[in-house]
C-alpha cells in the first residue's frame, strides 16, 4: 500500500461490496453456524458490539475486544479488511479480521463469543478468512497469540503458521499466504 492508499482504496466500504457468498455448517454442538465474508469497513457494528460486550476478561487478548461499548465501537468502526462473521440464528457469535498492515502483510484478529468456543466455530471461520486473504496482493500473514492459549496455537500451526518472535507472555507468528491454507 503506497502512502497516498488509505485501507479505504483497498477496500471498499460495506455499501460497495458484501459477498453474497456464505458457507453453512453444524457445528460440534449441533448448532446451524453461517460464514459470510465482508471487505471493507467493519459490518454489522451494532450487531458486535452487543457479542464482544459478553467477553469477560479472560475472552481479551493484548487488550482487544476493549472493554465498553463505546470503545469496542470505536475499534470496530475503524477496522478494515477482510472480516468473516460466524452467525448463529443471524446473530454474531465469531468475527475473524485480516487487517492490511503494509503492501506485503495482513494481521489476523479471530474472537469467539465464549458460549460457543470448543465447537469448530474458530477453526472453520479461519479456514474461510485464509481462503479469503489467498485473494488478497499480501503474501504474508500475522498474529500475535498469548502463549498461554494453547487451543489457539495448536489451530495456528495446523494452518501452517510458525512462531516468529516471542515476547514473555505473547507469541508473534506469520504464514505464507502465496499458498492456500491446507488444514
Amino acid at each position: 500500500m503506497s502512502k497516498s492508499e488509505s485501507n479505504s482504496d483497498i477496500y471498499p466500504s460495506i455499501d460497495q461490496f458484501s459477498s453474497d457468498e456464505t458457507v453453512r455448517f453444524t457445528d460440534r454442538r449441533d448448532r446451524l453456524i453461517r460464514l459470510r465474508t465482508v471487505e471493507g469497513a467493519s459490518p454489522d457494528v451494532d450487531a458486535l458490539v452487543g457479542m464482544y460486550a459478553d467477553f469477560g476478561t479472560d475472552d481479551r487478548a493484548q487488550g482487544i475486544p476493549p472493554i465498553g461499548t463505546d470503545r469496542i465501537r470505536d475499534w470496530l468502526t475503524g477496522l478494515e479488511g477482510i472480516h468473516v462473521i460466524a452467525e448463529h440464528r443471524g446473530e454474531p457469535v465469531g468475527h475473524a479480521v485480516l487487517v492490511p498492515v503494509d503492501a506485503d502483510a495482513l494481521e489476523l484478529a479471530i474472537f469467539v463469543h465464549p458460549d460457543y468456543q470448543g465447537a469448530t466455530i474458530g477453526t472453520r471461520t479461519l479456514g474461510e478468512l485464509l481462503e479469503r486473504g489467498a485473494e488478497a496482493d499480501a503474501t504474508e500473514i500475522h498474529l500475535h497469540v498469548e502463549r498461554s492459549n494453547r487451543a489457539a496455537i495448536a489451530l495456528y500451526r495446523k494452518y501452517g503458521f510458525t512462531a516468529e518472535e516471542t515476547r514473555s507472555m505473547e507469541l508473534r507468528m506469520r504464514r505464507s499466504i502465496v499458498e492456500p491454507p491446507t488444514a
